[in-house]
């Protein structure tokens, strides 16, 4: 099933998508392009970096029918990595309440004026009139573009209060919390909410003890 929330010239798609296989979460393109920095939810401390990784990025691309040429050098992957903590610390200032670096702010108009698409009027089988947008750059410039479009839409949405990060501090997976109150303190209630209720439970029966 997918969602979309339709939005000047653009659909900001929202798709079930999780982070791990069998589990079901609902994500924009620019969270789920912020959880390719992956962290052990379990506590082990094991890190993951996925944009190192050709075949999570192919994966990435299909899921957002985006197109780029794989595998990536390095500076395309100086480039995603840049974005990726740009908009993380972004992120962690919208978060709580801070104001956002002006630096990083910059960073992001920077990839967002990458896009500079334009309109054209396109005439369909049937014999009627649409606009769409079309834009001269392609490739990783282009996917750039589209991840800080997503992210910068998230971030002006009438719901963009949702935006949270779990409260697990081994995992920190970014989430858009669709509860009705907003109440939700984990990105899974049944993986790092039973979690931290476990680890709460421990540290109680210590004190105890």
């Amino acid at each position: 099933m997918r969602i979309s929330y339709p939005v000047t010239g653009n659909k900001v798609e929202i798709v079930f998508f999780g982070k791990e296989m069998g589990e079901v979460k609902v994500e924009w393109l620019s969270i789920d392009f912020l959880n390719s920095d992956w962290r052990d939810w379990r506590g082990s401390g094991r890190r993951e970096n996925r944009l190192e990784k050709a075949e999570w990025l192919e994966q990435f691309l299909q899921q957002w029918g985006l197109s780029a040429p794989l595998p990536i050098d390095r500076k395309i992957s100086t480039e995603l990595l840049n974005l990726r903590e740009c908009m993380r610390r972004i992120t962690e200032s919208f978060v709580r309440s801070e104001t956002v670096v002006p630096e990083d702010l910059a960073a992001l108009n920077q990839a967002l004026s990458l896009a500079l698409a334009h309109p054209r009027l396109v005439v369909d089988g049937e014999g009627s009139y649409h606009m769409e947008q079309v834009s001269p750059i392609s490739g990783w410039d282009q996917v750039i573009s589209q991840i800080a479009r997503s992210f910068a839409e998230l971030l002006v949405h009438e719901e963009a209060r949702r935006i949270k990060i779990c409260d697990n501090h081994d995992c920190q997976w970014v989430f858009f919390d669709e509860s009705r109150n907003r109440v939700r303190r984990w990105c899974d209630d049944k993986m790092c909410g039973n979690l931290m209720k476990v680890r709460r439970f421990r540290e109680r029966q210590k004190e105890k003890g």
